[in-house]
């Protein structure tokens, strides 16, 4: 785990933010045509999501990605850790669709970054009661042009069925 130092530094800096979006309306800052083209590069990513469409994924993802899951908080770092998990999840008897809803993206007026917040659920494929929800942050970074997701970090605060630690939808 080669970038724990950064993984430390990432979470460290998205705590504040994620209490200050989850405490008060958090206005969406920046650029017009920046804003716009971080929501269309979400709706790629949750649409290559539902129709498993691995390369799209990859066009999104930064080289470095950090992804810490929502439930266990595994971590996974990297382009190839990433699209790993993503192709595991696609052959997977019981699959879940997972989309990530934006409620407020912020971009640095400082640097060719951006803060995205949101709502996330993840929800087992013709089974809806299968289910697990949450909040999430993501961080985006401006890349020859075009925003590329370089971290998400999710927070599991609703469940249902197999989702459910306890079996208990919550």
């Amino acid at each position: 785990m080669k970038n724990l130092p950064g993984l430390v530094l990432l979470l460290a800096l998205l705590n504040p933010f994620t209490t200050l979006a989850s405490d008060q309306e958090c206005a969406n800052s920046g650029d017009p045509a920046a804003l716009e083209n971080i929501r269309a590069q979400r709706q790629v990513f949750n649409r290559a999501i539902a129709e498993q469409d691995l390369p799209s994924i990859a066009k999104v993802l930064h080289q470095n990605i950090i992804l810490i899951t929502g439930t266990n908080s595994d971590v996974y770092t990297g382009e190839d850790a990433q699209l790993a998990l993503w192709s595991e999840d696609f052959v997977s008897a019981d699959r879940a669709v997972y989309e990530r809803t934006p409620s407020c993206i912020r971009i640095s007026p400082v640097v060719p970054v951006a803060l995205e917040y949101g709502a996330w659920r993840g929800v087992r494929v013709n089974i809806p009661e299968e289910f697990a929800s949450g909040s999430y942050a993501a961080k985006w970074r401006l890349v020859d042009g075009q925003w590329q997701l370089e971290s998400e970090i999710f927070a599991t605060e609703g469940c249902g069925g197999s989702f459910c630690p306890s079996g208990e939808p919550r």
